[in-house]
């Protein structure tokens, strides 16, 4: 199968405290569907008055309800979901899995790990009900451990890339287009993977000429960061963020490496008053 088709699933937002100000996080999965398959991955985040409860962050949507929402508007039940490939365990990216009892979840070996004992700054991340589902699972039919790179399927192919996460993993997807790197936090939003491009960014920075801008919450040096990122892109055609509001929304209908513009950057449009 090399003609994988994908939809940028978006569940909620996270207002996160950024700079004084409050930075709007939008919140992603991708819908992965060819020859009868429908594989998600990442299964998103919890609803916002738990994540409220546990970090003090507002927000819209997630839980339940928004990936519920987000697949009904595709025609699709939790129930028609296969298979969930998790990038990473993050409560942002691996929440709701309760939804999808006979699903096999597809998760790194080193991620699982890292979540029973994480870096610590990364304790506040990796939440029990999570982990807790995935130890109850049955092996090997709704749970699969990998081990470094792993060609999943013809034309999905995990690669493993240790960052922002111990087991960080990015799919790679064939479509008929070319090859999407869903990079989740890896780079999630556009201007890391491209610092010194305009469209990218609002803020070129010319000292990053042939490098990327690597995030702060990561368990590995900034040196394997820029590694991992650059094996990405030598291994794709197009990277697509995980809480970057510009992401194409179908593809390979719509197919771009870098957006046009930051026309539609919404991370610091100001919300409402009654929002915040």
């Amino acid at each position: 199968m090399s003609g994988w088709t994908i939809t940028s699933l978006r569940i909620g937002e996270l207002y996160l405290p950024h700079g004084g100000a409050i930075m709007r996080d939008p919140v992603h999965c991708w819908l992965v569907r060819g020859g009868g398959r429908n594989i998600l991955v990442d299964s998103g985040m919890t609803d916002i008055p738990m994540v409220y409860r546990k970090l003090r962050v507002k927000g819209t949507g997630g839980g339940h309800a928004g990936v519920t929402k987000a697949l009904a508007g595709e025609g699709l039940k939790p129930s028609d979901i296969d298979t969930i490939i998790l990038t990473h365990l993050h409560f942002d990216h691996a929440d709701n899995l309760d939804m999808f009892p006979d699903a096999c979840v597809v998760v790194q070996r080193k991620e699982l790990f890292a979540a029973l004992d994480p870096v610590p700054s990364q304790r506040i991340f990796y939440w029990k009900p999570t982990l807790a589902n995935l130890v109850d699972r049955k092996r090997p039919d709704q749970l699969m451990l990998v081990d470094g790179d792993y060609e999943f399927l013809p034309g999905i192919r995990l690669l493993s890339v240790p960052s922002h996460t111990e087991g960080m993993q990015v799919v790679i997807v064939t479509t008929t287009k070319g090859r999407a790197a869903l990079v989740s936090d890896l780079g999630d939003h556009y201007r890391y993977w491209f610092p010194t491009d305009p469209r990218a960014t609002g803020h070129p920075q010319r000292s990053l000429t042939g490098a990327f801008l690597t995030g702060n919450i990561r368990s590995e040096s900034e040196r394997d960061w820029q590694g991992a990122m650059r094996r990405v892109l030598d291994n794709s055609d197009i990277v697509v963020p995980a809480h970057d509001f510009r992401i194409p929304r179908r593809m390979p209908d719509e197919w771009f490496a870098i957006p046009e513009s930051t026309d539609g950057d919404l991370a610091h449009v100001p919300l409402e008053p009654d929002i915040v």
